[in-house]
């Protein structure tokens, strides 16, 4: 019975049950069965089939959503460094669009906005759409309201340009708000972004971990498809190796664990400016970090 359950759960949104482990998923499913009244697993996967309610909720309670702002600055400033010294150099008009999936609950499409604009990049020369499975991350992410874990890491001057303390957390700024775009999407559904002007760089950071090697694969082609021929794709640390198996080559930005469409690589390398880029820390307020070699 459990293993239909985790097939289903493959099928539908990818997740490999070894990645979070059949106890996590066995324990996630009995609480759920507990709050309906339920006693076996077959009356629990008839309840799924008939309710999409259901469905939901399984998923909110399997999906991880921790995160906190400028998590891992190297990829923020790298980020910074190459709109500013790449894109913006190369597009006198326009905006530059983003991409970050999964967004949870917007600490990280967030701190993209906030980079930015302490780096001089104007808002409306940007656009960032933060897309995730969980409504209720989403709803936590537009509301903008965040507690003290989201805040971590020695440099937190970011906080007081862009947060107003509040009874219960911090609340972004609307300036900040407004930078962002949310919706709910499965990244592996045929119709994810479907007919979607290509993005110049997309964030998909600590997702991949949960797939299986196939699904891997599927999410990586889809991703390709989403990046522009210049485009960079920003992934977790222990994602890389398999990105870069995956028709995608390095963008040699250390600790920022970035990557590029193989068949684009000599074309940013033609597009490239020789000045040496900025070191300065996002989310301080001055120059950022890009660490280019």
């Amino acid at each position: 019975a459990m293993s239909g359950f985790e097939q289903l759960l493959r099928e539908r949104i990818g997740l490999d049950a070894a990645s979070i482990g059949s106890s996590s998923i066995q324990r996630t499913l009995r609480l759920r069965m507990k709050s309906l009244g339920l006693r076996s697993l077959e009356e629990y996967r008839r309840r799924l089939q008939s309710s999409r309610a259901e469905w939901t909720e399984l998923v909110e309670a399997l999906v991880v959503t921790e995160t906190w702002f400028f998590r891992d600055q190297e990829a923020f400033a790298a980020l910074v460094g190459l709109v500013r010294q790449e894109w913006l150099q190369a597009n006198r008009a326009g905006q530059v669009r983003l991409l970050n999936r999964p967004c949870s609950s917007g600490e990280e499409p967030y701190s993209m906005a906030m980079a930015l604009l302490d780096a001089g990049v104007p808002a409306e020369r940007f656009s960032i759409e933060a897309i995730d499975l969980s409504a209720r991350a989403l709803a936590r992410a537009r509301q903008g309201l965040y507690g003290r874990n989201s805040f971590r890491g020695q440099d937190l001057a970011f906080r007081e340009r862009w947060f107003q303390p509040v009874k219960d957390g911090y609340l972004l700024a609307p300036v900040i708000r407004r930078c962002v775009r949310f919706a709910q999407a499965n990244l592996l559904s045929p119709e994810f972004c479907a007919g979607s002007v290509p993005y110049d760089f997309v964030f998909c950071r600590n997702l991949l971990i949960y797939f299986d090697r196939p699904t891997q694969a599927r999410a990586l082609a889809r991703l390709q498809g989403l990046l522009c021929p210049l485009g960079v794709l920003f992934v977790g640390a222990a994602e890389l190796p398999l990105v870069l198996a995956q028709s995608f080559a390095s963008a040699n930005l250390p600790l920022a664990f970035a990557c590029r469409r193989a068949d684009g690589v000599e074309r940013a390398l033609q597009h490239s400016r020789p000045a040496a880029l900025n070191r300065s820390s996002p989310g301080s307020g001055g120059p950022a970090r890009n660490g280019a070699v």
